[in-house]
């Protein structure tokens, strides 16, 4: 493909907790659990309510726009009773903590740092999940460096032109041995991917 081709460049991160439920760590006489995005690692999980955090950056070069969005998944908390019972409940992080820095646009790129940072609403004093992401994206590809929390799983993405996405990088606590107190503190990894 050739470099003038390309007009659309698609930056997508999310963070999700693979399984279906996890314990709820919290000190209670109740077994309690929250619920997970029971999904593995895809760049197709946006919109679907199966993520914690999702975020998508677009840079049309031919219009010379970018264009953002972010949310958070919807939080649920499960517990159990001695007798039996089951009491549920939900809430919505909010989203404000998901955002790009006005992008600086040059004769052959454009620069901009996507962020996140959200916490689980049913939690009193709650550590959020943090990522920040710094890109420069070219018409034939992006070079990006970033730094993220340890829990819980992380993948993030370039989609150039409307071909298919690739990855940049994932993140599996599942095999780094991370738990959810790697939320709490600075964070923890860094990397660097280029296309």
């Amino acid at each position: 493909m050739r470099q003038q081709e390309v007009e659309l460049v698609k930056l997508r991160a999310a963070t999700f907790i693979p399984s279906a439920w996890i314990p709820n760590s919290r000190e209670s006489e109740q077994i309690a659990q929250f619920r997970g995005d029971n999904r593995e690692f895809t760049p197709h999980a946006v919109n679907t309510g199966r993520s914690r955090v999702e975020q998508e950056a677009v840079v049309d070069f031919s219009r010379e726009t970018f264009t953002q969005y972010g949310d958070t998944g919807t939080s649920i908390e499960r517990t159990f009773g001695e007798d039996g019972t089951e009491d549920v409940r939900t809430g919505k992080a909010s989203a404000d903590g998901i955002f790009c820095t006005e992008p600086v646009w040059s004769d052959d790129r454009v620069e901009f740092e996507m962020h996140a940072s959200a916490s689980n609403p049913l939690v009193p004093h709650p550590s959020p999940v943090d990522y920040v992401l710094e890109a420069t994206v070219r018409r034939d590809g992006v070079e990006v460096h970033g730094q993220h929390d340890g829990f819980p799983c992380f993948e993030f993405y370039v989609q150039i032109g409307f071909g298919p996405f690739e990855t940049l990088y994932r993140h599996d606590f599942r095999e780094t041995g991370d738990e959810s107190v790697a939320l709490a503190g600075p964070m923890e990894y860094e990397f660097e991917a280029r296309t």
